[in-house]
């Protein structure tokens, strides 16, 4: 055998080293995509009842189906800004074998979504979502933190790369980060495709709680058009008691899809996004609704309160502020009056001095508060003691023109009352009565 032919042979035997591909993408102001998520869920929730520990198993499945517009992208050129239009948005849950289904309405199937230092804050143009819709259409999977998942570099097949707190923070939904450990992996490139996978620990905090989540990821990027095609997100962990929230095992896994749209979608075309705020977003744009369970009254509220039961007649929120209860109201349908009437205020401090745990002390207030819109308000605040704590208790009875009523309870350690007086007179100012007993 010839030189020549023995060199030949050794070419044609050595290994083909693989070529190293860019694994980055870019998202630009103007950029549609067209998304398809499927959430599987499975929680165990861990309550304290009677002083012996229970398990609560809530499990969901729920479907997303939605077109979305980039109107800003940040430094790295992930989405900062985005308008969406959801064709499907529903949830199915299970909780102690109770089954729920939600569904956004139709009329609040548009939204903004832009992402803060805490989060992604999504707000609704054509008026105030419920928390349960904030939930299903501001709370899947975070679709703007695809492209900082990636390295934005280039890497052979094999090779790894630390992904960043900020991807990390607002995939995992996390309020604030405290510990990332997730690693990237480029698998295998195969037909213009790279396949990845994301996996490590992170530690975070959600409305007061701490979260501490294992992920699982793999995920297709074209190499061409530069575009994560497919992600499935696997999550669990453990997310220790908060302010307003249980101790809970939670495992959920996100499998999307994502195609890039070549011309923008009718639903989100200039005259669909006029009424979306191309700046600031008002804050009134910000605010939530709820309806009380026996249709008595309206609240319409800032989102930093925070639903933690509906039990009958009786509504709970907790005012979260950095992760810390600050304040808790109440409120419980009230007896309706005559039209043009309220229950005298006698009889409504007679019912609050047979309230159970609860011993008055000092008063501080005992008052009727003017309005300006035909509504009577009584105020009743006092310092004292709420099944042994130290607290302030401040009690409201509203009532309409019409004689609806409801009672609002404003419950706060001693120690912090006395600095929560604008946010109980905007939390009054937002309920109306419904006209139904």
């Amino acid at each position: 055998m010839s030189v020549r032919s023995l060199a030949l042979l050794f070419v044609l035997s050595a290994p083909v080293f693989a070529q190293p591909v860019k694994l980055g993408e870019t998202v630009r102001p103007g950029d549609h995509f067209r998304y398809d998520l499927q959430l599987t869920l499975d929680m165990k929730m861990k309550l304290d009842k009677d002083g012996k520990a229970h398990t609560l198993s809530r499990k969901g499945e729920a479907v997303h189906k939605f077109a979305e517009r980039i109107e800003a992208a940040d430094a790295g050129g992930a989405g900062g800004r985005a308008v969406r239009h959801y064709d499907t948005a529903k949830l199915t849950a299970t909780l102690a074998g109770d089954v729920t289904r939600l569904e956004l309405p139709a009329d609040r199937r548009l939204t903004l979504a832009v992402r803060t230092e805490t989060g992604t804050m999504t707000v609704c143009p054509a008026g105030p979502l419920t928390r349960e819709h904030l939930e299903l259409a501001g709370e899947h999977f975070d679709t703007l933190a695809v492209p900082a998942l990636l390295p934005n570099k280039e890497l052979k097949a094999g090779e790894t790369w630390a992904v960043g707190d900020a991807a990390v923070q607002h995939a995992c939904q996390f309020d604030g980060l405290v510990k990332n450990e997730l690693k990237g992996t480029l698998t295998a490139v195969k037909d213009g495709v790279a396949a990845f996978t994301i996996s490590g620990k992170a530690e975070g905090v959600s409305q007061g709680a701490v979260v501490k989540t294992t992920v699982a990821a793999s995920g297709t990027f074209d190499v061409k058009a530069e575009r994560v095609t497919a992600l499935t997100w696997k999550e669990a962990g453990e997310r220790e008691l908060g302010p307003a929230s249980p101790a809970a095992e939670v495992t959920a896994v996100v499998r999307m899809t994502r195609a890039t749209l070549t011309e923008e979608p009718k639903e989100l075309s200039a005259e669909a996004r006029a009424k979306v705020p191309a700046d600031k977003i008002p804050a009134e744009m910000t605010r939530l609704t709820l309806t009380d369970p026996e249709g008595k009254y309206t609240l319409v509220y800032p989102r930093e309160w925070v639903t933690v039961a509906m039990q009958g007649e009786h509504t709970i929120l907790r005012l979260l502020a950095n992760g810390e209860c600050l304040t808790q109201v109440t409120l419980t349908g009230w007896k309706k009056a005559d039209k043009g009437s309220h229950t005298p205020a006698d009889e409504f401090k007679r019912v609050l001095a047979k309230l159970p745990g609860w011993e008055p002390g000092e008063v501080l207030a005992d008052e009727e508060k003017p309005t300006s819109d035909g509504r009577w308000v009584y105020k009743l605040s006092a310092k004292g003691k709420q099944n042994e704590a130290e607290v302030v208790q401040t009690f409201y009875l509203v009532a309409g023109p019409t004689g609806d009523q409801v009672a609002v309870t404003f419950l706060t350690a001693a120690d912090k009352a006395g600095k929560q007086a604008d946010r109980e007179a905007e939390l009054l100012g937002g309920i109306s009565f419904t006209g139904k007993r």
